[in-house]
Protein backbone atom coordinates (compact mmCIF):
# COMPACT_ATOMS: atom_id res chain seq x y z
CA UNK A 1 0.00 0.00 0.00
CA UNK A 2 1.43 3.52 -0.87
CA UNK A 3 1.72 6.00 1.58
CA UNK A 4 -1.36 8.47 -0.06
CA UNK A 5 -3.50 5.49 -0.20
CA UNK A 6 -3.08 4.50 3.41
CA UNK A 7 -3.39 8.12 4.46
CA UNK A 8 -6.92 8.29 2.96
CA UNK A 9 -7.55 4.60 4.33
CA UNK A 10 -6.29 6.03 7.81
CA UNK A 11 -8.64 8.87 7.39
CA UNK A 12 -12.07 7.21 6.27
CA UNK A 13 -11.51 4.93 9.18
CA UNK A 14 -10.90 7.61 11.55
CA UNK A 15 -13.99 9.54 10.54
CA UNK A 16 -16.24 6.42 10.58
CA UNK A 17 -18.04 6.10 13.56
CA UNK A 18 -18.56 2.17 12.94
CA UNK A 19 -14.86 1.56 12.49
CA UNK A 20 -13.11 0.03 15.28
CA UNK A 21 -10.78 2.44 17.63
CA UNK A 22 -8.08 -1.07 18.04
CA UNK A 23 -8.31 -1.13 13.72
CA UNK A 24 -7.59 3.18 13.58
CA UNK A 25 -4.44 2.41 16.20
CA UNK A 26 -3.31 -0.35 14.03
CA UNK A 27 -3.27 1.96 10.98
CA UNK A 28 -1.81 4.81 12.61
CA UNK A 29 1.30 2.08 13.35
CA UNK A 30 1.10 1.13 10.17
CA UNK A 31 1.52 4.59 8.94
CA UNK A 32 4.46 5.12 11.41
CA UNK A 33 6.74 2.15 10.26
CA UNK A 34 5.84 2.56 7.09
CA UNK A 35 7.39 6.51 7.35
CA UNK A 36 10.64 4.73 9.94
CA UNK A 37 10.95 2.26 6.96
CA UNK A 38 11.04 5.17 4.39
CA UNK A 39 14.01 6.77 6.22
CA UNK A 40 15.96 3.71 6.57
CA UNK A 41 15.86 2.58 2.83
CA UNK A 42 17.33 6.72 2.22
CA UNK A 43 20.09 6.24 5.00
CA UNK A 44 20.71 2.74 2.98
CA UNK A 45 20.83 4.38 -0.63
CA UNK A 46 23.19 7.01 0.75
CA UNK A 47 25.35 4.57 2.86
CA UNK A 48 25.78 2.11 -0.59
CA UNK A 49 26.51 5.61 -2.44
CA UNK A 50 28.71 6.73 -0.08
CA UNK A 51 31.00 2.76 0.20
CA UNK A 52 30.64 2.93 -3.77
CA UNK A 53 32.62 6.29 -4.08
CA UNK A 54 35.01 5.26 -1.28
CA UNK A 55 35.45 1.63 -3.23
CA UNK A 56 36.08 3.79 -6.36
CA UNK A 57 38.59 5.76 -4.45
CA UNK A 58 40.46 3.01 -3.06
CA UNK A 59 40.51 1.45 -6.04
CA UNK A 60 42.09 4.79 -7.58
CA UNK A 61 44.84 4.94 -4.67
CA UNK A 62 45.42 1.20 -5.12
CA UNK A 63 46.16 0.56 -8.91
CA UNK A 64 47.84 3.99 -9.38
CA UNK A 65 49.76 3.97 -6.01
CA UNK A 66 53.64 4.97 -6.32
CA UNK A 67 53.92 1.08 -5.41
CA UNK A 68 53.59 -2.19 -6.87
CA UNK A 69 51.55 -4.05 -5.01
CA UNK A 70 50.76 -8.01 -5.86
CA UNK A 71 48.59 -10.55 -4.68
CA UNK A 72 50.32 -14.40 -4.46
CA UNK A 73 48.99 -17.49 -3.96
CA UNK A 74 51.45 -20.15 -2.07
CA UNK A 75 52.76 -21.58 -5.22
CA UNK A 76 53.92 -18.17 -6.48
CA UNK A 77 51.05 -17.38 -9.20
CA UNK A 78 50.00 -13.56 -9.39
CA UNK A 79 46.12 -13.67 -8.52
CA UNK A 80 45.72 -9.77 -8.59
CA UNK A 81 48.11 -6.86 -9.05
CA UNK A 82 47.79 -2.66 -9.35
CA UNK A 83 48.23 -0.94 -12.84
CA UNK A 84 51.73 0.01 -10.78
CA UNK A 85 52.63 -3.50 -10.86
CA UNK A 86 52.01 -4.23 -14.22
CA UNK A 87 53.73 -1.14 -15.47
CA UNK A 88 56.59 -2.57 -13.04
CA UNK A 89 56.82 -5.78 -14.92
CA UNK A 90 56.27 -4.69 -18.34
CA UNK A 91 53.10 -6.23 -19.33
CA UNK A 92 49.38 -6.03 -19.41
CA UNK A 93 47.80 -6.73 -16.07
CA UNK A 94 45.01 -9.01 -17.46
CA UNK A 95 47.50 -11.15 -19.19
CA UNK A 96 50.09 -10.75 -15.56
CA UNK A 97 47.03 -12.49 -13.71
CA UNK A 98 47.48 -16.49 -12.99
CA UNK A 99 50.92 -16.30 -14.45
CA UNK A 100 53.82 -17.20 -11.94
CA UNK A 101 56.42 -14.74 -10.73
CA UNK A 102 58.90 -16.09 -10.61
CA UNK A 103 60.13 -15.59 -14.43
CA UNK A 104 60.63 -12.13 -13.45
CA UNK A 105 63.38 -13.15 -10.17
CA UNK A 106 67.00 -13.21 -11.34
CA UNK A 107 67.48 -16.95 -10.94
CA UNK A 108 69.91 -16.59 -7.99
CA UNK A 109 67.06 -15.14 -6.17
CA UNK A 110 64.63 -17.79 -6.37
CA UNK A 111 65.20 -19.72 -3.82
CA UNK A 112 65.36 -16.18 -1.90
CA UNK A 113 61.71 -15.55 -3.18
CA UNK A 114 60.23 -18.95 -2.04
CA UNK A 115 61.61 -18.88 1.29
CA UNK A 116 60.24 -15.38 1.89
CA UNK A 117 57.02 -16.05 0.34
CA UNK A 118 56.85 -19.43 2.77
CA UNK A 119 56.86 -17.36 5.68
CA UNK A 120 54.42 -14.93 4.70
CA UNK A 121 51.66 -17.80 3.53
CA UNK A 122 52.74 -19.65 7.38
CA UNK A 123 51.34 -16.01 8.68
CA UNK A 124 54.03 -14.07 8.91
CA UNK A 125 54.54 -10.09 7.72
CA UNK A 126 58.04 -10.36 6.60
CA UNK A 127 60.07 -8.29 4.21
CA UNK A 128 63.31 -8.98 2.06
CA UNK A 129 65.48 -8.07 -0.63
CA UNK A 130 65.77 -9.26 -4.36
CA UNK A 131 66.74 -8.85 -7.90
CA UNK A 132 64.36 -8.83 -10.69
CA UNK A 133 64.89 -9.40 -13.91
CA UNK A 134 62.70 -7.61 -16.48
CA UNK A 135 63.20 -7.20 -20.32
CA UNK A 136 66.91 -7.46 -19.84
CA UNK A 137 67.22 -5.42 -17.13
CA UNK A 138 68.07 -5.55 -13.56
CA UNK A 139 65.97 -4.00 -11.05
CA UNK A 140 66.68 -4.10 -7.49
CA UNK A 141 63.81 -4.18 -5.48
CA UNK A 142 62.26 -4.87 -1.73
CA UNK A 143 59.39 -7.12 -1.25
CA UNK A 144 57.01 -6.33 1.95
CA UNK A 145 54.75 -9.23 2.33
CA UNK A 146 51.99 -9.56 4.73
CA UNK A 147 49.31 -12.08 4.94
CA UNK A 148 46.16 -11.64 3.12
CA UNK A 149 42.54 -12.35 5.01
CA UNK A 150 39.66 -13.33 3.33
CA UNK A 151 37.35 -15.08 4.85
CA UNK A 152 35.54 -16.29 2.10
CA UNK A 153 38.50 -18.39 0.89
CA UNK A 154 40.31 -21.29 2.13
CA UNK A 155 43.03 -20.97 -0.04
CA UNK A 156 46.46 -18.81 1.72
CA UNK A 157 47.01 -15.80 0.16
CA UNK A 158 49.66 -13.05 0.35
CA UNK A 159 49.95 -9.27 -0.08
CA UNK A 160 53.28 -7.95 -1.10
CA UNK A 161 54.57 -4.64 -1.79
CA UNK A 162 57.31 -4.66 -4.34
CA UNK A 163 59.24 -1.18 -4.03
CA UNK A 164 62.09 -0.30 -6.77
CA UNK A 165 65.04 0.22 -4.58
CA UNK A 166 67.83 0.42 -7.84
CA UNK A 167 68.25 3.84 -8.14
CA UNK A 168 68.65 3.93 -3.80
CA UNK A 169 71.01 1.26 -4.33
CA UNK A 170 73.17 2.69 -7.09
CA UNK A 171 73.29 6.16 -4.52
CA UNK A 172 74.66 3.67 -1.87
CA UNK A 173 76.91 2.72 -4.21
CA UNK A 174 78.23 6.36 -4.96
CA UNK A 175 77.54 7.69 -1.59
CA UNK A 176 79.90 4.33 -0.57
CA UNK A 177 82.78 5.34 -3.02
CA UNK A 178 82.53 8.80 -2.02
CA UNK A 179 83.17 7.90 1.39
CA UNK A 180 86.23 5.25 0.65
CA UNK A 181 87.19 7.94 -1.70
CA UNK A 182 87.37 10.53 1.53
CA UNK A 183 89.09 7.76 3.69
CA UNK A 184 92.40 7.45 0.70
CA UNK A 185 92.50 11.32 0.82
CA UNK A 186 92.16 11.27 4.19
CA UNK A 187 95.43 9.09 4.92
CA UNK A 188 96.82 10.85 1.42
CA UNK A 189 99.63 12.79 3.25
CA UNK A 190 100.75 9.65 4.80
CA UNK A 191 101.00 7.52 2.07
CA UNK A 192 103.32 10.17 0.22
CA UNK A 193 105.08 9.94 3.45
CA UNK A 194 105.30 5.82 2.92
CA UNK A 195 106.08 6.51 -0.76
CA UNK A 196 108.68 9.13 -0.50
CA UNK A 197 111.02 6.79 1.83
CA UNK A 198 111.09 3.73 -0.93
CA UNK A 199 111.31 6.56 -3.34
CA UNK A 200 114.26 8.20 -1.51
CA UNK A 201 116.64 5.52 -1.28
CA UNK A 202 115.26 3.89 -4.52
CA UNK A 203 116.73 7.23 -6.17
CA UNK A 204 120.17 6.92 -3.82
CA UNK A 205 120.62 3.74 -4.34
CA UNK A 206 120.29 4.60 -8.86
CA UNK A 207 122.76 7.41 -7.79
CA UNK A 208 125.26 5.35 -5.79
CA UNK A 209 124.96 2.99 -8.86
CA UNK A 210 125.76 5.92 -11.52
CA UNK A 211 128.40 6.98 -9.52
CA UNK A 212 130.00 3.49 -9.09
CA UNK A 213 130.33 2.64 -13.01
CA UNK A 214 131.21 6.54 -13.46
CA UNK A 215 133.66 7.23 -10.84
CA UNK A 216 136.93 9.39 -12.14
CA UNK A 217 140.32 8.24 -12.07
CA UNK A 218 142.80 9.37 -9.68
CA UNK A 219 146.15 10.70 -11.72
CA UNK A 220 148.47 8.37 -10.21
CA UNK A 221 147.13 4.94 -10.52
CA UNK A 222 148.10 2.72 -13.51
CA UNK A 223 145.22 3.03 -16.15
CA UNK A 224 145.21 -0.59 -16.79
CA UNK A 225 145.63 -1.95 -12.97
CA UNK A 226 142.98 0.92 -12.11
CA UNK A 227 140.44 -0.25 -15.23
CA UNK A 228 140.55 -3.66 -14.09
CA UNK A 229 139.91 -2.68 -10.33
CA UNK A 230 137.16 -0.06 -11.51
CA UNK A 231 135.41 -3.00 -13.27
CA UNK A 232 134.95 -5.41 -10.29
CA UNK A 233 134.42 -2.76 -8.00
CA UNK A 234 132.23 -0.90 -9.70
CA UNK A 235 130.11 -3.46 -10.93
CA UNK A 236 129.83 -5.09 -7.33
CA UNK A 237 128.66 -1.35 -5.78
CA UNK A 238 126.30 -0.84 -8.60
CA UNK A 239 124.37 -4.80 -8.20
CA UNK A 240 124.42 -3.80 -4.84
CA UNK A 241 122.97 -0.17 -5.14
CA UNK A 242 120.46 -1.75 -7.56
CA UNK A 243 119.28 -4.29 -5.86
CA UNK A 244 118.56 -1.74 -2.87
CA UNK A 245 116.40 -0.14 -5.34
CA UNK A 246 114.63 -2.70 -6.72
CA UNK A 247 113.44 -3.53 -3.22
CA UNK A 248 112.53 0.21 -2.92
CA UNK A 249 110.71 -0.13 -5.92
CA UNK A 250 108.63 -3.00 -4.96
CA UNK A 251 107.49 -1.67 -1.59
CA UNK A 252 106.23 0.97 -3.45
CA UNK A 253 104.12 -1.32 -5.49
CA UNK A 254 102.96 -2.99 -3.02
CA UNK A 255 101.57 0.50 -1.12
CA UNK A 256 100.02 1.53 -4.72
CA UNK A 257 98.42 -1.89 -4.71
CA UNK A 258 96.74 -1.51 -1.33
CA UNK A 259 95.54 1.81 -2.49
CA UNK A 260 94.15 0.47 -5.60
CA UNK A 261 92.21 -2.25 -3.61
CA UNK A 262 90.36 0.64 -1.39
CA UNK A 263 89.87 2.82 -3.96
CA UNK A 264 88.35 0.48 -6.71
CA UNK A 265 84.57 0.47 -7.12
CA UNK A 266 83.24 -2.73 -7.50
CA UNK A 267 80.33 -5.28 -7.33
CA UNK A 268 79.81 -7.41 -4.47
CA UNK A 269 81.40 -10.27 -4.66
CA UNK A 270 80.49 -12.47 -1.52
CA UNK A 271 82.67 -15.42 -1.22
CA UNK A 272 85.09 -16.88 1.76
CA UNK A 273 87.41 -14.54 3.22
CA UNK A 274 90.24 -15.11 5.38
CA UNK A 275 89.15 -11.95 7.70
CA UNK A 276 92.60 -11.62 9.49
CA UNK A 277 94.23 -11.44 6.11
CA UNK A 278 91.58 -8.66 5.27
CA UNK A 279 92.83 -6.79 8.74
CA UNK A 280 96.30 -6.33 7.98
CA UNK A 281 95.45 -5.02 4.56
CA UNK A 282 93.58 -2.62 6.78
CA UNK A 283 96.03 -1.83 9.25
CA UNK A 284 98.62 -1.35 6.43
CA UNK A 285 97.16 1.33 4.96
CA UNK A 286 95.70 3.10 8.62
CA UNK A 287 99.09 2.81 10.43
CA UNK A 288 99.70 6.37 8.49
CA UNK A 289 97.08 7.73 10.58
CA UNK A 290 97.79 4.92 13.73
CA UNK A 291 101.63 5.13 14.50
CA UNK A 292 101.59 9.00 16.00
CA UNK A 293 98.61 8.31 18.38
CA UNK A 294 98.88 4.84 19.31
CA UNK A 295 100.50 1.36 19.19
CA UNK A 296 98.49 -1.86 17.73
CA UNK A 297 97.70 -5.02 20.10
CA UNK A 298 96.86 -7.97 17.83
CA UNK A 299 94.71 -10.68 19.68
CA UNK A 300 94.01 -13.32 17.49
CA UNK A 301 92.62 -16.51 17.63
CA UNK A 302 92.15 -18.99 15.16
CA UNK A 303 88.98 -18.11 13.62
CA UNK A 304 86.68 -19.82 10.76
CA UNK A 305 86.60 -18.05 7.11
CA UNK A 306 83.46 -15.49 6.89
CA UNK A 307 81.18 -14.99 3.95
CA UNK A 308 81.80 -11.52 2.73
CA UNK A 309 82.92 -9.12 -0.05
CA UNK A 310 86.73 -8.88 0.40
CA UNK A 311 86.76 -5.17 -0.88
CA UNK A 312 84.20 -4.24 1.17
CA UNK A 313 84.86 -5.80 4.18
CA UNK A 314 88.35 -4.38 3.57
CA UNK A 315 86.70 -0.44 3.44
CA UNK A 316 84.75 -1.40 7.09
CA UNK A 317 87.53 -2.25 8.68
CA UNK A 318 89.77 1.02 7.55
CA UNK A 319 86.63 3.06 8.03
CA UNK A 320 86.28 1.45 11.79
CA UNK A 321 90.42 1.94 12.54
CA UNK A 322 90.74 5.04 10.85
CA UNK A 323 88.29 6.11 13.76
CA UNK A 324 89.58 4.51 16.26
CA UNK A 325 92.71 6.68 15.89
CA UNK A 326 91.25 10.02 15.24
CA UNK A 327 89.12 9.42 18.87
CA UNK A 328 93.20 9.53 20.03
CA UNK A 329 95.11 12.60 20.33
CA UNK A 330 98.29 12.80 18.80
CA UNK A 331 101.78 12.88 20.41
CA UNK A 332 101.09 9.93 23.02
CA UNK A 333 101.55 7.03 21.07
CA UNK A 334 103.79 4.81 24.04
CA UNK A 335 100.30 5.36 26.57
CA UNK A 336 97.20 4.52 23.60
CA UNK A 337 96.04 1.27 21.65
CA UNK A 338 93.75 -0.11 19.34
CA UNK A 339 93.38 -3.58 20.16
CA UNK A 340 92.26 -5.93 17.69
CA UNK A 341 90.70 -9.19 18.39
CA UNK A 342 89.77 -11.98 16.35
CA UNK A 343 86.68 -14.29 18.41
CA UNK A 344 84.69 -17.07 16.56
CA UNK A 345 81.54 -19.01 17.72
CA UNK A 346 79.76 -21.99 16.80
CA UNK A 347 78.25 -19.81 13.24
CA UNK A 348 79.55 -16.61 13.80
CA UNK A 349 83.29 -14.63 13.64
CA UNK A 350 83.50 -11.41 16.09
CA UNK A 351 85.60 -8.89 15.37
CA UNK A 352 86.78 -6.32 18.21
CA UNK A 353 88.07 -3.26 17.36
CA UNK A 354 89.21 -1.00 20.86
CA UNK A 355 90.53 2.01 21.13
CA UNK A 356 91.66 3.80 24.79
CA UNK A 357 90.12 7.52 23.08
CA UNK A 358 87.94 10.18 24.86
CA UNK A 359 84.87 7.78 24.54
CA UNK A 360 81.40 8.46 23.15
CA UNK A 361 78.56 10.87 25.30
CA UNK A 362 75.46 8.83 25.31
CA UNK A 363 73.71 11.25 23.66
CA UNK A 364 76.06 10.86 20.76
CA UNK A 365 76.55 7.28 20.79
CA UNK A 366 72.41 6.85 19.63
CA UNK A 367 73.35 8.84 16.31
CA UNK A 368 76.77 7.45 15.85
CA UNK A 369 75.92 4.93 12.52
CA UNK A 370 72.80 8.08 11.07
CA UNK A 371 74.37 9.39 7.69
CA UNK A 372 75.94 12.24 7.33
CA UNK A 373 76.25 12.44 11.46
CA UNK A 374 79.96 13.52 12.43
CA UNK A 375 81.02 15.29 15.06
CA UNK A 376 84.50 16.33 13.38
CA UNK A 377 85.04 20.09 11.99
CA UNK A 378 84.29 21.06 8.86
CA UNK A 379 85.72 19.13 6.03
CA UNK A 380 87.49 16.54 8.00
CA UNK A 381 84.77 13.81 6.94
CA UNK A 382 81.44 13.21 5.59
CA UNK A 383 79.73 11.49 8.55
CA UNK A 384 78.91 9.05 6.36
CA UNK A 385 81.70 6.66 6.99
CA UNK A 386 79.86 4.98 10.15
CA UNK A 387 76.64 4.26 8.42
CA UNK A 388 78.25 3.01 4.97
CA UNK A 389 80.00 0.66 7.08
CA UNK A 390 76.76 -0.34 9.00
CA UNK A 391 75.02 -0.88 5.59
CA UNK A 392 77.53 -2.87 4.05
CA UNK A 393 78.04 -5.28 7.48
CA UNK A 394 73.80 -5.84 7.03
CA UNK A 395 74.20 -6.78 2.98
CA UNK A 396 76.90 -9.42 4.17
CA UNK A 397 73.99 -10.64 6.26
CA UNK A 398 76.65 -9.58 9.58
CA UNK A 399 75.83 -6.51 12.23
CA UNK A 400 77.95 -3.65 13.69
CA UNK A 401 77.61 -2.69 17.51
CA UNK A 402 79.45 0.17 20.04
CA UNK A 403 79.93 -0.09 23.32
CA UNK A 404 81.51 3.51 24.97
CA UNK A 405 81.09 5.94 26.91
CA UNK A 406 83.41 8.93 28.27
CA UNK A 407 86.77 8.92 29.23
CA UNK A 408 86.79 4.75 29.16
CA UNK A 409 87.32 4.38 25.06
CA UNK A 410 84.92 2.82 22.82
CA UNK A 411 84.85 -0.91 21.13
CA UNK A 412 83.22 -1.68 17.89
CA UNK A 413 82.21 -5.10 17.24
CA UNK A 414 81.26 -6.62 13.95
CA UNK A 415 79.78 -9.57 13.53
CA UNK A 416 80.09 -11.78 10.53
CA UNK A 417 78.29 -15.13 9.21
CA UNK A 418 81.29 -17.91 9.54
CA UNK A 419 81.46 -19.80 5.60
CA UNK A 420 80.26 -23.45 5.66
CA UNK A 421 83.37 -25.74 6.94
CA UNK A 422 84.71 -27.52 3.96
CA UNK A 423 85.51 -31.05 3.90
CA UNK A 424 89.40 -31.25 4.21
CA UNK A 425 90.88 -32.65 1.20
CA UNK A 426 94.17 -34.33 1.39
CA UNK A 427 97.47 -32.23 0.37
CA UNK A 428 99.54 -33.29 -2.55
CA UNK A 429 103.07 -32.70 -2.38
CA UNK A 430 104.02 -29.20 -4.43
CA UNK A 431 104.73 -29.71 -7.39
CA UNK A 432 108.59 -29.33 -8.48
CA UNK A 433 108.33 -25.99 -10.60
CA UNK A 434 109.09 -26.18 -14.05
CA UNK A 435 112.44 -24.21 -15.16
CA UNK A 436 111.67 -21.90 -17.55
CA UNK A 437 112.61 -22.98 -21.13
CA UNK A 438 112.73 -19.50 -23.15
CA UNK A 439 113.14 -19.62 -26.86
CA UNK A 440 114.66 -16.61 -29.08
CA UNK A 441 111.30 -14.85 -30.62
CA UNK A 442 110.20 -11.89 -32.35
CA UNK A 443 108.12 -9.41 -29.85
CA UNK A 444 107.06 -6.03 -30.99
CA UNK A 445 105.59 -3.50 -28.30
CA UNK A 446 102.95 -1.11 -28.51
CA UNK A 447 102.79 1.24 -25.80
CA UNK A 448 102.63 5.32 -25.89
CA UNK A 449 104.31 5.53 -22.98
CA UNK A 450 107.36 6.02 -24.58
CA UNK A 451 109.84 6.15 -21.71
CA UNK A 452 108.35 2.52 -20.88
CA UNK A 453 108.31 0.98 -24.34
CA UNK A 454 111.88 1.92 -24.98
CA UNK A 455 113.14 0.33 -21.59
CA UNK A 456 110.76 -2.82 -22.42
CA UNK A 457 112.49 -3.52 -25.39
CA UNK A 458 115.97 -2.77 -23.92
CA UNK A 459 114.98 -5.40 -21.34
CA UNK A 460 113.89 -8.11 -23.53
CA UNK A 461 116.67 -7.31 -26.40
CA UNK A 462 119.29 -9.14 -24.89
CA UNK A 463 117.44 -12.51 -26.04
CA UNK A 464 114.87 -11.51 -28.22
CA UNK A 465 114.63 -9.58 -31.92
CA UNK A 466 112.30 -6.53 -30.40
CA UNK A 467 110.63 -4.01 -32.35
CA UNK A 468 108.72 -0.95 -30.49
CA UNK A 469 106.16 1.34 -31.48
CA UNK A 470 104.05 3.93 -29.70
CA UNK A 471 101.34 3.92 -32.28
CA UNK A 472 98.89 1.07 -32.76
CA UNK A 473 98.33 2.37 -36.33
CA UNK A 474 101.81 2.29 -37.16
CA UNK A 475 102.01 -1.39 -35.70
CA UNK A 476 98.78 -2.56 -38.11
CA UNK A 477 100.29 -1.11 -40.89
CA UNK A 478 103.53 -3.34 -40.65
CA UNK A 479 101.39 -6.62 -40.07
CA UNK A 480 99.29 -5.29 -43.28
CA UNK A 481 102.26 -5.66 -44.73
CA UNK A 482 103.53 -8.74 -43.78
CA UNK A 483 104.93 -8.72 -40.65
CA UNK A 484 104.59 -11.35 -37.87
CA UNK A 485 105.49 -11.74 -34.37
CA UNK A 486 105.63 -14.43 -31.95
CA UNK A 487 104.53 -12.19 -28.90
CA UNK A 488 102.98 -8.75 -28.88
CA UNK A 489 102.77 -6.80 -25.96
CA UNK A 490 100.51 -4.42 -26.11
CA UNK A 491 99.10 -1.49 -23.25
CA UNK A 492 95.52 -1.22 -22.65
CA UNK A 493 94.98 2.05 -22.27
CA UNK A 494 96.47 4.55 -24.74
CA UNK A 495 95.06 7.85 -26.24
CA UNK A 496 94.72 7.67 -29.69
CA UNK A 497 93.95 3.82 -30.47
CA UNK A 498 93.49 1.51 -27.24
CA UNK A 499 94.49 -1.70 -26.91
CA UNK A 500 91.07 -3.15 -27.07
CA UNK A 501 90.50 -1.33 -30.61
CA UNK A 502 93.77 -2.35 -31.76
CA UNK A 503 93.40 -5.86 -30.82
CA UNK A 504 89.70 -5.62 -32.37
CA UNK A 505 91.11 -4.53 -35.81
CA UNK A 506 93.85 -7.17 -35.21
CA UNK A 507 91.14 -10.14 -35.11
CA UNK A 508 89.42 -9.27 -38.37
CA UNK A 509 93.15 -8.32 -40.11
CA UNK A 510 95.26 -11.06 -38.62
CA UNK A 511 93.42 -14.10 -36.13
CA UNK A 512 96.11 -15.79 -35.85
CA UNK A 513 98.27 -12.77 -34.52
CA UNK A 514 95.86 -11.42 -32.87
CA UNK A 515 96.02 -14.63 -30.40
CA UNK A 516 99.23 -14.00 -29.92
CA UNK A 517 98.71 -10.67 -27.22
CA UNK A 518 99.36 -10.03 -24.29
CA UNK A 519 97.79 -6.94 -22.54
CA UNK A 520 99.66 -4.47 -19.94
CA UNK A 521 98.25 -2.23 -17.79
CA UNK A 522 98.59 0.12 -15.00
CA UNK A 523 95.36 0.21 -13.83
CA UNK A 524 91.69 -0.19 -15.90
CA UNK A 525 90.92 3.27 -15.42
CA UNK A 526 87.23 3.46 -17.06
CA UNK A 527 84.11 1.81 -17.00
CA UNK A 528 84.34 -0.03 -20.20
CA UNK A 529 88.06 -0.93 -20.15
CA UNK A 530 87.34 -2.24 -16.85
CA UNK A 531 84.69 -4.48 -17.99
CA UNK A 532 86.95 -5.83 -20.45
CA UNK A 533 89.39 -6.40 -18.59
CA UNK A 534 86.81 -8.58 -16.34
CA UNK A 535 85.94 -10.62 -19.50
CA UNK A 536 89.36 -11.19 -20.86
CA UNK A 537 90.74 -14.82 -21.38
CA UNK A 538 94.44 -13.33 -22.80
CA UNK A 539 97.10 -12.81 -20.62
CA UNK A 540 97.72 -9.86 -19.01
CA UNK A 541 100.18 -8.12 -16.87
CA UNK A 542 100.33 -5.71 -14.43
CA UNK A 543 102.61 -2.41 -14.71
CA UNK A 544 104.97 -2.58 -12.90
CA UNK A 545 106.05 -6.31 -13.37
CA UNK A 546 109.41 -8.37 -13.32
CA UNK A 547 111.14 -9.91 -15.79
CA UNK A 548 110.30 -13.38 -14.58
CA UNK A 549 106.65 -12.98 -14.69
CA UNK A 550 106.70 -11.56 -18.16
CA UNK A 551 108.98 -14.88 -19.18
CA UNK A 552 106.36 -16.61 -18.11
CA UNK A 553 103.60 -15.25 -20.39
CA UNK A 554 105.85 -15.27 -23.06
CA UNK A 555 106.89 -19.52 -22.83
CA UNK A 556 103.50 -20.54 -24.46
CA UNK A 557 103.51 -18.12 -26.65
CA UNK A 558 106.91 -18.66 -28.13
CA UNK A 559 106.99 -22.60 -27.73
CA UNK A 560 104.14 -22.23 -30.56
CA UNK A 561 106.18 -19.93 -32.97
Amino acid sequence: MKRAELTQALNALESSPSAPEELRGLLRELQRHQLELEVQNRELQEAQQALEESRNRYMELYDFAPMACVSLDANGCIRDLNLTGANLLGQNRSYLQGLPFTPFVDPTHVGRFFGHLRQCIDGETVSTELRLRIARKQVEVRLVSAPLDDSGSQERMCRTAILDITELRQMQVRLSLAERLAAVGTLAAGIAHEVNNPLAFLMGSLGLATHALRAPAPPSVDPELLAVARHHTGVAQALEALTHAREGAERIQDIVKDLGTFARPSASQERSVDVEQVMELALKMAMVEIRHRAHVVRDYTPVPQVVADSVRLGQVFLNLLVNAAQAIPEGMASRHEIRVRLRASNENVFVHIQDTGAGIAPDILEHVFDPFFTTKQLGQGLGLGLAISHSLVSQMNGGITVDSAPGRGSTFTVRLPAAPAARPLPVPSPPTPPSLSLQRGRILIVDDERSFGRTLRLMLMDLHEVTYTPSAKEALGWIREGQRYDAILCDLMMAEVTGRQFHDALQEQSPEQALRFIFMTGGAYTPSSREFVERLTLPLIHKPFRRETLDALLVPLLARA
